[in-house]
């Protein structure tokens, strides 16, 4: 019974020791975010995104300082009118303004969800590309290099899948 059983571990080692010696994983990462910012298609999305950005900031700047400048006109007329007449002005101002900081954070939410919502329209673009990339080299995992404490520089493929991207995808249509 003793030979039996050793004889049993015996073969329960062997047979865990082949599947070891067998398992070859090919782990590689890509740096993500230089892939967005490298290729053609996400060059050309981030500087259209950043260009809206732009001209959006520009506007509410305008807007605070139009707002500022109100402020200042009625409290300029402190002395000419009455002085129940300027808290009342203050006061629809400030409603004025209110609405305006309302409608202000409703577009810069709905600014940042079109980003969001085309980043990912473009990750999701090229992951086909990716995917084939991987099937093709026999790559059994790929990791973001942020979530890579060290590894070598022979594991990063960031520069060859933005040459098949750039090859694939030329611009990306924002929506």
């Amino acid at each position: 019974m003793i030979r039996f059983k050793k004889l049993y571990l015996i073969l329960i080692f062997f047979s865990l020791s082949f599947n070891v010696l067998k398992a070859e994983n090919k782990v590689f990462y890509i740096d993500i975010d230089y892939v967005l910012t490298n290729t053609l298609a996400g060059k050309s999305l981030l500087n259209t995104l950043k260009k809206e950005e732009e001209l959006k900031i520009n506007k509410y700047r305008l807007d605070d300082e139009n707002f500022k400048n109100k402020e200042k006109k009625i409290l300029a007329k402190k002395n000419l009118i009455s002085k129940g007449e300027i808290p009342k002005q203050m006061k629809v101002l400030h409603v004025e303004f209110q609405e305006y900081k309302k409608e202000k954070i409703k577009e810069i939410d709905k600014f940042k969800k079109k980003k969001n919502r085309n980043i990912l329209n473009f990750l999701n673009l090229i992951n086909p590309i990716i995917e084939k990339y991987m099937a093709d080299n026999s790559i059994s995992i790929l990791l973001d290099k942020k979530n890579v404490f060290i590894a070598s520089k022979d594991y990063e493929i960031t520069y060859n899948l933005i040459e098949l991207i750039d090859n694939q995808i030329k611009t990306i249509e924002i929506k």
